[in-house]
């Protein structure tokens, strides 16, 4: 039912004034001494990761150098006044690594200073670095100017949720675990590091054994936070809503949860993979090689369950119970499907597979 003017006016009205922005003209000079004193957020950590590569880089420098009008990055004020850059990752990053600047973490990136290739106009630039780039052209990079759009809102985290992802759609979309970093990061990074230096650990890598892809649009993160979503829903209980939207909210209230045992989590994270990292790296995948998080559910959260009767026993009897009874199981398959079934009806029935098996 379509609804009245004067209705569709006040929706709009409110939705618009949550949002306000301002717009500035930028050098590239300006941005790299806002970088080196922090006045500028542009972390890995909490967005999309570096991916461009040498030509994608060199063509954008050559699009500077010849003053090629490049896209608006935007930027949110936080309540300090930093801006955190919420979209322009590729662009802004490939002039502070050129410049030999971009830091991950703490660290000074490896892959700073890099050579251009040859360029689509220029040929001349291949081999060139920014410190053997003639100064007049060093010069011309940092003159180089960025229209700079500062976000700023008054709504609730959901607005900032629906922010990231929209400015994301025109591109390779931001994935779920990307989205809540860069939404929850307000909050407290505590989680998000928690979650980070899970992530990070050996038995949980050689475990589930993921591509640099993967792991570089945050999958990782997100198993991570897979593992004590579902090991806290209650089986399953919690779960109202689609398991991607219930993740988000776990990963809210965690954080803003004072109580939140991460020690305990933590501990018993540590523990269900030392014993599944002495099951190979193929646990988890399907016949075709795919990663299951079908398989990474029941597996996960019954061998958690019941640690302490899977620290005892052999790896190869933990594999025969893999391979016999999880991957055969009528119900356990039925409910690996898409489609057919919502996504809390498959969630339920992996922890009841999971129950009966474990």
């Amino acid at each position: 039912m379509r609804a009245d003017v004067n209705t569709l006016d006040l929706e709009l009205t409110q939705q618009s004034n949550m949002l306000r922005t301002e717009r500035l003209d930028v050098s590239f000079g300006e941005i790299l001494n806002m970088y080196e004193h922090g006045e500028i957020i542009i972390d890995p950590a909490f967005q999309r990761l570096f991916r461009w590569d040498d030509e994608q880089k060199t063509r954008f420098i050559e699009s500077l150098l010849l003053g090629i009008p490049i896209p608006p990055i935007f930027v949110a004020a936080n309540s300090e006044g930093v801006w955190e850059l919420v979209d322009g990752l590729q662009r802004i990053s490939t002039f502070l690594s050129f410049v030999g600047v971009l830091r991950l973490g703490k660290q000074l990136d490896k892959k700073n200073k890099w050579a251009m290739t040859s360029g689509t106009r220029v040929g001349g630039l291949e081999g060139y670095t920014y410190e053997t780039l003639p100064q007049k052209y060093r010069f011309a990079l940092k003159r180089a100017v960025c229209r700079v759009e500062i976000l700023k809102w008054d709504s609730s985290y959901d607005m900032r949720y629906e922010l990231f992802n929209r400015l994301n759609t025109g591109g390779t979309p931001l994935t779920q675990q990307e989205i809540r970093n860069c939404v929850f990061r307000d909050i407290s990074p505590k989680f998000n590091d928690f979650l980070h230096d899970l992530a990070g650990t050996k038995d949980f890598k050689n475990a589930v054994s993921l591509s640099l892809e993967q792991n570089e649009c945050l999958f990782n993160e997100e198993l991570v936070l897979r593992f004590f979503a579902l090991l806290d829903s209650n089986e399953g209980a919690k779960i109202k809503t689609g398991f991607a939207q219930y993740m988000t909210g776990y990963m809210k209230g965690a954080l803003q949860n004072e109580q939140y045992n991460y020690a305990e989590h933590k501990k018993v994270f540590l523990r269900v993979f030392k014993v599944l990292a002495k099951l190979g790296p193929r646990i988890f995948r399907q016949s075709n090689g795919m990663f299951a998080t079908s398989l990474y559910d029941v597996i996960t959260y019954g061998v958690a369950l019941n640690i302490d009767k899977y620290e005892a026993k052999e790896p190869a009897d933990i594999l025969k119970l893999i391979n016999e009874q999880v991957r055969k199981n009528e119900t356990f398959l039925r409910f690996s499907r898409r489609g057919g079934n919502n996504q809390k009806e498959r969630i339920v029935n992996r922890i009841k597979v999971a129950k009966e098996i474990f």
